[in-house]
């Protein structure tokens, strides 16, 4: 089915015309386009990702096997679960756009999804200062309170990641392989049960970077995309993640305590606003701040097997990495 037939078909549209293409998926796996609609009472635009994951594609970095290519295709099944059965618990606290219509071919997906450009959210954003990232800040405060769980299933949660991020140690073997040896790739394990056995678990984005997230004109709301790699996890890895993608060495050196400080305060009130106790709350908090440099360090990780010349191997993360490997020396 071609996506024209499929929109007109879901939007009961007179017409709908490719006006854009707004990018492609990583490793060539499809494409992110935008339609105009006619005729339709439910939608005048909508974006589809159209994912085509028949055989295995190519990496930018040269990371290209059997085992990479079968954690994108789940990703994108993860996501599909996600839109389907879980995103309708978000609220405008966590903004995201609304799944429209999807459908399942051989080799095939598609999504179909509000343009959050009409929706209001139609700015895109290469760098926020540090009260700008405020609104960022909240929304993973938001949305990690939403799904906190005090006491995790084992079978939860169904149909996303047992464990979220793209960087979950487990499914990067190749990358641990590569790295050099060292105290970190030694205590890589040890960093990923620290996250493991936190007493409090959420959803986590998995993807939590600036470049995922549309924000209105006036830089007061914002929505999130790509949720390919949503699953359990500890508030902090998004927010170091985010924290990462968004602010230089120096602003990181110079504004941490302030940025931690926002969002826990931040989700604190929120915990209390879903019902649970003052107790609860506090308790989350001290876990999860104690936590913040092993999150980190987690990444970092990830990015030494990777590519270890990246631009995020930064004198900071070693910083912080370093500190996680003396919380774990002294455990």
């Amino acid at each position: 089915m071609t996506p024209e037939i499929f929109i007109k078909r879901a939007l009961n549209a007179s017409l709908v015309t490719r006006t854009e293409t707004i990018q492609g998926l990583w490793s060539g796996y499809g494409e992110i386009i935008r339609f105009s609609v006619e005729g339709s009472d439910i939608a005048k635009s909508v974006v589809l990702k159209s994912i085509k994951f028949g055989q295995i594609q190519n990496h930018p970095r040269g990371w290209k096997s059997s085992f990479a290519h079968d954690r994108k295709v789940k990703s994108y099944k993860v996501e599909a679960n996600w839109y389907q059965e879980w995103s309708a618990a978000c609220t405008e606290h966590e903004r995201l756009p609304n799944l429209l219509a999807s459908f399942y071919q051989e080799g095939e997906t598609f999504l179909l999804l509000e343009d959050l450009d009409v929706a209001g959210f139609g700015r895109r954003c290469d760098f926020l200062s540090v009260e700008e990232s405020t609104i960022v800040i909240n929304w993973l405060a938001s949305f990690h309170a939403r799904f906190l769980q005090t006491e995790v299933r084992e079978d939860w949660p169904e149909g996303l990641w047992p464990r979220g991020t793209y960087w979950h140690l487990a499914t990067r073997p190749d990358e641990w392989k590569s790295m050099s040896e060292g105290e970190l790739k030694e205590k890589a394990k040890s960093i990923d049960h620290a996250i493991d056995r936190a007493c409090y678990q959420t959803l986590v984005h998995g993807d939590a970077k600036l470049a995922n997230f549309c924000f209105s004109d006036d830089l007061t709301s914002t929505a999130a995309v790509d949720f390919q790699y949503i699953g359990r996890g500890i508030g902090v890895q998004d927010l170091a993640y985010f924290l990462g993608s968004c602010f230089s060495e120096s602003e990181l050196n110079e504004h941490l305590d302030y940025l931690l400080e926002l969002y826990f305060s931040e989700l604190s009130r929120c915990i209390l606003a879903t019902g649970e106790s003052p107790d609860t709350a506090e308790a989350v908090a001290a876990e999860w701040h104690g936590l913040f440099s092993i999150a980190w360090a987690d990444f970092h990780r990830f990015i030494l097997g990777w590519s270890p010349t990246h631009k995020k191997n930064t004198l900071f993360s070693r910083k912080m990495t370093e500190q996680a490997l003396s919380q774990l020396r002294g455990a």
